[in-house]
């Protein structure tokens, strides 16, 4: 879960850090407002991966784990 926040987390700050960047210090032309819609968009991207590989959990995370044994109980 950890390796989970810190990928989408690391993605997610630079993406946001460069629109922000792009916002302060863009300018006024067509062509950077595109360019920061497709940034905004590429961020909401991020969150959306993020937020379903967070939910549905990483395939590999019980390999290499023993089984577990089952207890049995008297009767």
């Amino acid at each position: 879960m950890l390796k989970t926040i810190l990928i989408t987390g690391s993605i997610g700050m630079f993406v946001g850090f460069a629109g922000t960047l792009l916002t302060l210090f863009g300018g006024g032309t067509i062509r950077l407002e595109y360019l920061e819609f497709a940034v905004a968009l590429l961020l909401f991207l991020v969150i959306l991966i993020g937020a379903y590989w967070f939910v549905i959990g990483e395939p590999g995370t019980k390999v290499g784990r023993k089984p577990e044994k089952k207890r049995r109980f008297l009767q």
